[in-house]
């Protein structure tokens, strides 16, 4: 589903007449602390998936030890958001560093609703809506050097609602029910990177082992195994190229939602997520991004995928490329507001709009 220059003309309007473009300051109450700061802003959306949204988002960043001088900046976000989709997002986040890095513990609850639109194939979109609530709590040790390992938990509450016959239809084809479950996940990751939010230099990778026991589930058990890798070169100054690979694959019970998608989440830009749906995955992109100034910045991006349900052939694999721009919002943590255009195949393409880098 695409968007249209008006949509993004929309959006960045929004933006701009907001009232406090942005606002960052040191934490008020501890004058002589230097480790704390915070960033208000409006929350702008544009995606294929979720429409153009508006909303506010608040992050905190601190330091829990003072004395600490090798652990990044520890964070508490908030958000919500509501969009021209009759869709709405809220959450609330956490990320802690201690013990000079030797811990890394991360919690969120995002909670929201998607009303969405896809074009399959067929006379008509198939409409529905997937209502959701998470819980995700993640801690990890530091093994040796860059490498961690740890457990991560989540549960997740997933509802939907046809609003069409095709959205029935859709629906049914992928066994998406209501449902709710939990699963428990083995981490090893690496983590290189000069910066967490815009890393010049570095490289970071996760793998984890998910396992949904059929006592934690409404459904049958079932697994999921991911692995991700991002690497940053400094090609000169103030340009990087970033570079990603992904893979995953779930088995057959597992449901709906945990079967990777194009488009999610900054994977394969351009694409709606849910329209092209499989049980394996690969994923590759690259992007050059550069800084112009203190405050203004762009980015071109390509890339590619492999989608499929059992056996591989050409017609599983899709391209995407696009270009963006970015204004920073906070030097001192490297916070960007990024928008993005982005075009598929088979005339997709979409604008994406958030504060956060793809990868």
């Amino acid at each position: 589903m695409s968007r249209t220059k008006k949509d993004l003309l929309f959006s960045i309007a929004l933006f701009l007449v907001s009232n406090g473009f942005v606002r960052g300051e040191e934490d008020a109450s501890t004058p002589e602390d230097k480790d704390s700061s915070f960033v208000v802003a409006p929350a702008i959306s544009s995606s294929p998936g979720f429409g153009n949204g508006l909303g506010a988002v608040g992050l905190y960043f601190f330091n829990p030890d003072k004395d600490d001088e090798i652990s990044p900046p520890s964070t508490l976000t908030a958000i919500g958001m509501y969009s021209d989709t009759d869709s709405y997002f809220t959450g609330f986040f956490g990320k802690v560093y201690l013990q000079e890095d030797t811990w890394r513990l991360t919690g969120g609850v995002p909670h929201g609703r998607v009303n969405s639109r896809l074009d399959i194939g067929t006379a008509e979109e198939a409409r529905f809506e997937n209502a959701f609530t998470v819980l995700v709590l993640d801690a990890q040790r530091k093994i040796s050097g860059p490498w961690y390992g740890g457990l991560r938990f989540i549960t997740t509450d997933q509802r939907y609602k046809a609003k069409n016959a095709t959205g029935k239809t859709y629906l049914d084809a992928f066994e998406a029910e209501d449902t709710r479950n939990s699963k428990i996940a083995a981490l090893v990751s690496y983590d290189s990177r000069d910066n967490q939010r815009y890393p010049e230099s570095g490289s970071y990778g996760e793998t984890a082992f998910a396992y949904a026991p059929e006592s934690w589930t409404e459904s049958e058990e079932y697994y999921v195994i991911g692995a991700s890798a991002a690497s940053f070169f400094p090609i000169r100054d103030n340009q990087v190229l970033a570079l990603q690979f992904k893979g995953k694959t779930v088995s057959e019970e597992a449901p709906y939602y945990e079967r990777p998608t194009l488009g999610d989440r900054g994977d394969l830009r351009g694409y709606t997520p849910g329209e092209v749906v499989g049980h394996h995955q690969l994923l590759l992109q690259l992007e050059y991004r550069m800084v112009f100034t203190r405050l203004l910045g762009a980015a071109v991006f390509g890339g590619g995928s492999g989608l499929w349900e059992n056996t591989f052939t050409s017609d599983d694999l899709y391209w995407s490329y696009g270009a963006g721009l970015r204004i920073r919002l906070q030097q001192e943590n490297k916070v960007n507001f990024r928008i993005d255009y982005a075009i598929g195949e088979n005339d997709q393409d979409g604008w994406y709009i958030s504060i956060s880098e793809a990868f």
